[in-house]
């Protein structure tokens, strides 16, 4: 399990709300159900696996900001998901690297993505998300 020698809770939901500066995160009663809502909706998506790059893009910040909203984790959050968005994006056919993303930035474009403004995300994953990968032959 991820984190397991770091956190005592790792891999368990949160029983207590949380913020982080002016951001309050999903409330503990609504984690499950606005989970299960994004993950219905990626599935029926097929995982982003039948997309063009630039859709990809944009449809990675989208998720990436709304998951990033439900914070099911007292700690952990942002290094789970950018793990899962490796898997999410490799899955697809794509190249990723976090590397070189301003962490100021990171913070803003995830800031913004709270009121549904996913362009700054956008932006971030359209310089990490890289080239297809090429099928194996």
């Amino acid at each position: 399990m991820l984190f397991q020698e770091i956190y005592s809770r790792a891999g368990e939901i949160r029983t207590v709300d949380i913020s982080k500066a002016d951001t309050r995160f999903c409330t503990v009663r609504r984690i499950e159900k606005e989970s299960e809502k994004i993950f219905d909706c990626l599935k029926n998506e097929e995982h982003l696996t039948s997309l063009s790059r630039d859709k990809l893009v944009a449809k990675a910040a989208e998720y990436y900001g709304d998951i990033n909203m439900i914070h099911p984790f007292r700690e952990g959050n942002g290094r789970a998901q950018r793990i899962f968005f490796e898997h999410l994006i490799v899955n697809a056919g794509f190249d990723i690297s976090w590397e070189g993303i301003d962490p100021e930035r990171w913070i803003k474009a995830n800031e913004a993505a709270v009121v549904c403004n996913y362009a700054p995300l956008a932006d971030i994953f359209e310089n990490c998300i890289g080239v297809r990968i090429p099928a194996n032959v």
